[in-house]
């Protein structure tokens, strides 16, 4: 676009107030007439998220007696247990309590059939008929217990002997315990009659909250209530055995109701309760309230009810929900007061529903306040750019100069190409003059550290040579067979494949790891950490470096844009030292690079690759400063070409999570290497011979051989002289 068929900022700001001032006033009306209704759905979709998760909380709990009854039903048919001997019957009850700690109770009522009467009632022998129950129970400590409780008959009557299970010893050396009294015939329950009649037979019968048939043998001041399922147990051939009850306490069904919907730190006005298509309570919602009996059920007497709850279980659309029924979402009204509410109708339960109240006001009254709040916003800001506009225009040209001044200083020091076309023709002009300075910076930082490019800029200053003595982390990167694989390719597929890796490992060493690329040696690469700028853990950072180019190197030769060409497999050098770094060259052309006796060794570290079939080698320098973070393998003892002295080097196997090779392979190759160090020749190969798939054990264990054939001399000391680079 021409620079003069565009408009100027004055133009834009004028047009842009009046349509300011037209949005702001669309804004209010639109959220005005929307946010009710969305703050509605949302509540209401609240609500039934929270319904449906204590709903899947009551099924949870409702679905593990049936389970477990289940399970106990298999092991009998199977025979993996015998209803006549308590030496097994106690302890397979004792484990179903154990392994499920949301079981109240389990007990097997067990009888020898006769028939059937004319009712489909069952008929037993008079003998035997006895109970064992195994149930929880709360010490004086408070602690949960598991008791064992045996009903049986003698004399004609029935008694009971109960006793503390220990799961630590065994329930046979424990003492039983007679309780007073007599009992009533266990096998005259509604519990144990119904599932055993003929309508019933080997069907699980839930059961709605009822008292626990235990407690008589419980000192607690009310009986508790629990909800259980019943099923008559056979054998495999189909005869009678008995029926197991297995109960689940209604505390855990007032535990499932506890959800808070309110943020972190408030106060959740939301009431959730349980209770049945006619009501009436099924958990408790206020302290002090307790059970009682309502026709056959038993149910929370309202004692002390919530308003809102209270209301909420008065209403008509209650007492018409089935269990199949969707959720029902509505309001009510109690005390002046308006009301939100949701009831959410459970499958496979004696018609209960899930009930959640909510007082509209916590939805809906923070809504008037925001309008208000909008509108009072609106005018204000619509005030405020007219009142400021004036004084706006007045500097927007003044201002235009600050902009190309200021953005040619390039304080952010981002060389990024960005668009340069702008609305505004004065804006396009001063975009345009910052693109060709940064393209001038972008220029010279391919020729140099990005960093040190940072630090000449940020002190205006204008490279001289010399250098200073620092302290860096060093990388020599080469491919393996590099000359091959160039014969190989044409020299534009060569050209293309190593321009795909040198940018790979240019972005993970400069971008990832913040080190500098000193410089490219054909297809090697010589880096360094903690110059120009400083690096606080800049042996960690080399070390990522390698790991990481190691990795994408492998990726690269796997991914599509490699075209199938044979991979590279890239071979690293780490050392840390102190190296003379700075600008080195002639006057009027130089680099920035590192000298010194560091970086020949450096290089020499990479070479040894060659030599031990490894990837990754270290300097013993380099494992001091990072060792914390990495896994390393001791490889040698190494004097490299060019140098008398000794270095101990390294294998970097991976991050302390992540390293590749097996523990065994590098604590007996380790373990064997003392063994050569203290020339104990045949111990090292005889620990060495089960990795020798492992490249550095193999050169390890021929070492040693050539050593066991031609001893080494009195002043040797483990040191191996490498003769190549």
């Amino acid at each position: 676009m021409p620079f003069k068929t565009k408009p100027t900022l004055q133009q834009v700001f004028v047009i842009s107030l009046f349509g300011l001032s037209a949005i702001l006033t669309l804004l209010f009306l639109i959220v005005s007439q929307t946010s009710r209704t969305e703050i509605e759905e949302s509540s209401e979709r609240i609500r039934e998220t929270a319904s449906r998760e204590i709903a899947d909380r009551v099924a949870q709990i409702l679905a593990l007696p049936p389970a477990i009854a289940l399970q106990f039903q298999y092991e009998m048919a199977h025979g993996l247990l015998d209803p006549r001997d308590p030496r097994e019957i106690e302890p397979a009850l004792a484990a179903l309590l154990l392994f499920n700690r949301n079981l109240g109770e389990v007990t097997l009522t067990s009888g020898v059939r006769k028939g059937f009467d004319e009712n489909g009632e069952i008929q037993l022998e008079e003998s035997p008929r006895e109970q064992w129950s195994v149930f929880r129970a709360q010490g004086a400590d408070g602690a949960d217990r598991i008791w064992s409780r045996h009903v049986h008959q003698e004399n004609g009557k029935f008694i009971a002997d109960r006793r503390e299970l220990i799961p630590a010893l065994k329930f046979g050396a424990l003492p039983m315990k007679r309780e007073p009294g007599t009992l009533a015939d266990p096998t005259t329950d509604l519990t144990f009659v119904t599932p055993a009649a003929q309508d019933f037979y080997g069907m699980p019968i839930p059961s709605d909250l009822h008292w626990s048939q235990l407690d008589a043998a419980m000192p607690e001041s009310q009986p508790r209530v629990e909800v259980s399922v019943q099923q008559a147990i056979t054998d495999s051939a189909g005869a009678f055995l008995g029926v197991l009850r297995v109960g689940v306490l209604a505390e855990q069904l007032d535990a499932a109701m506890k959800l808070d919907l309110a943020p972190p730190g408030q106060g959740d006005p939301h009431r959730i309760f349980l209770c049945d298509n006619q009501g009436r309570l099924i958990t408790k919602v206020a302290h002090g309230e307790h059970i009682e009996e309502v026709g056959i059920d038993l149910r929370v007497a309202p004692t002390g009810l919530p308003k809102e709850i209270a209301a909420a279980l008065a209403e008509p659309r209650l007492r018409g929900l089935a269990q199949n029924d969707p959720p029902s979402s509505g309001r009510l009204r109690s005390d002046g007061e308006e009301f939100l509410t949701t009831f959410f109708p459970l499958t496979r339960t004696q018609e209960w529903i899930v009930g959640i109240v909510v007082p509209e006001s916590y939805y809906l009254g923070k809504l008037a306040k925001m309008r208000r709040q909008l509108l009072t916003v609106s005018f204000g800001i619509i005030l405020l750019v007219i009142g400021g506009g004036i004084f706006i225009l007045r500097g927007v040209k003044r201002a235009q100069a600050q902009i190309s001044d200021e953005s040619l200083k390039m304080n952010s020091f981002d060389f990024s190409p960005a668009p340069t076309d702008s609305t505004f023709r004065d804006v396009t002009q001063v975009l345009e003059s910052l693109e060709k300075a940064k393209t001038a910076m972008r220029a010279m930082s391919k020729y140099a550290p990005i960093d040190l490019v940072r630090r000449l800029y940020r002190e205006n200053s204008e490279p001289t040579l010399g250098g200073q003595p620092m302290e860096i982390s060093i990388m020599f990167t080469d491919i393996k067979g590099f000359t091959t694989f160039s014969e190989q390719l044409s020299a534009n597929d060569l050209a293309d494949a190593l321009g795909r890796y040198l940018d790979i490992m240019a972005r993970i060493i400069q971008g990832e790891t913040h080190g500098a690329i000193d410089k490219y040696i054909g297809d090697a690469i010589m880096a360094f950490w903690n110059a120009p700028e400083p690096l606080p853990d800049h042996a960690r950072m080399a070390c990522l470096a390698a790991l990481r180019c190691r990795d994408a190197g492998l990726a690269l030769a796997h991914s599509p844009e490699w075209g199938g060409r044979p991979g590279f497999e890239t071979r690293f050098g780490l050392h840390l030292d102190t190296a003379l770094v700075g600008h080195f060259g002639a006057h009027d052309r130089m680099n920035y690079t590192a000298i010194g006796d560091a970086i020949n060794l450096g290089a020499r570290l990479e070479g040894l690759n060659k030599l031990y079939g490894t990837t990754i080698i270290a300097s013993e320098r380099i494992v001091d400063a990072a060792g914390s973070h990495f896994r390393f393998r001791l490889l040698d003892l190494v004097a490299v070409k060019g140098k008398n002295n000794a270095v101990r080097i390294y294998e970097l196997l991976g991050t302390k999570d992540g390293a590749s090779a097996p523990d065994a392979t590098i604590t007996d190759y380790e373990e064997a290497f003392a063994y050569y160090l203290s020339r104990d020749f045949t111990s090292a190969i005889n620990l060495l011979e089960k990795h020798v798939s492992d490249a550095p054990c193999a050169v390890l264990i021929e070492r040693c051989r050539d050593y066991l054939r031609e001893p080494p001399g009195d002043d040797w000391k483990g040191i191996f002289i490498a003769k190549s680079k």
